[in-house]
């Protein structure tokens, strides 16, 4: 069986809105007007409220906001697990707001990792069984992913753990094994969402210096969603997302405090924020799942089903 991809995917036919073909392969992903409506009974609620968004290729980028924000609903739009209720997105020059359930599904196992903050691993595989787990959706050969698998674990810190189960891994080393599965298929993204939640705080600075490190060398182009400020804090690109609309932050360079700059991506209009995590400690990051979780929750509570495994 042969890796494939959507007919067309990477063409130049679909670029960022305003973006020559040279801006457009810079840049990884571009929001533009997204917005995300649910309807209980006679009641609608506005959850994303004209999103734009550019993300260039390499960048370290988080979303920070607090529970109810919207930044769930996001997430969950940019990888491809939920769709915006209008506005459009371009992922790698494609633009794939209208794609089918079956196309998006084989795009998210291509072109997106993901870094969840439970680990996802599947508790009877070992460490090169659960990195290996995204290629058997694309049908590579046993001999292919087994060595992919272990390039990505021993990229990670892991090369002498590939045999060990997670019931024989530290918090911290799960985690390892989690962020190698989101790279060992060279996606265009990874997305790490809350990954220092379920780590002690020396733990999660580890993590989030491995992260960090995978971007500078190897210029992997990592969104962080997240509510804390110290993780936020050490992105070059730090975006805050309230009630809806984003807030991308001016003077976020990695360690950044104080006051801050934001701008609005919409308007370019310039405010004033404190950083009101200024003073905790940095922390760090999270997993990716061999397999899409069977359901996610966005922002309102609404249960939502990948349309198939990644």
């Amino acid at each position: 069986m042969v890796e494939t991809e959507p007919p067309g995917f990477g063409s130049t036919q679909d670029r960022p809105p305003g973006a020559t073909s040279d801006e457009g392969a810079a840049q990884m992903l571009q929001l533009t007007d997204i917005r995300r409506d649910y309807r209980i009974g006679p009641v609608t609620t506005e959850i994303l409220r004209g999103v734009d968004l550019a993300v260039g290729a390499g960048d370290l980028m988080s979303i920070m906001g607090p529970s109810g924000s919207g930044k769930t609903t996001l997430m969950n739009i940019i990888g491809l697990l939920d769709r915006p209720t209008s506005g459009r997105y371009v992922l790698d020059g494609r633009d794939v707001s209208k794609l089918a359930d079956d196309d998006l599904a084989m795009l998210r196992n291509a072109h997106i990792g993901f870094v969840f903050q439970s680990f996802q691993l599947l508790p009877r595989l070992t460490a090169v069984e659960n990195v290996s787990l995204p290629l058997v959706y694309r049908g590579t050969n046993r001999a292919e992913m087994r060595r992919r698998a272990l390039a990505a674990l021993e990229r990670v810190g892991m090369g002498e753990r590939t045999g060990h189960r997670p019931d024989q891994l530290s918090g911290g080393q799960k985690q390892r094994v989690a962020i190698a599965r989101a790279l060992v298929g060279e996606p265009a993204v990874v997305l790490a969402d809350e990954p220092t939640g379920a780590l002690d705080g020396a733990t999660a600075r580890e993590v989030m210096a491995l992260l960090a490190s995978l971007n500078a060398e190897h210029k992997v182009t990592i969104l962080i969603i997240t509510h804390d400020p110290g993780v936020a804090r050490q992105c070059a690109r730090q975006v805050r997302i309230h009630e809806g609309t984003l807030v991308e932050r001016t003077a976020g360079a990695p360690g950044a405090s104080g006051a801050a700059a934001a701008r609005h991506p919409a308007s370019g209009t310039e405010e004033t924020e404190e950083d009101p995590g200024a003073s905790s400690a940095p922390p760090a990051i999270d997993p990716n799942p061999a397999r899409e979780p069977t359901s996610r929750r966005d922002d309102t509570g609404e249960i939502l089903n990948p349309a198939a495994p990644t």
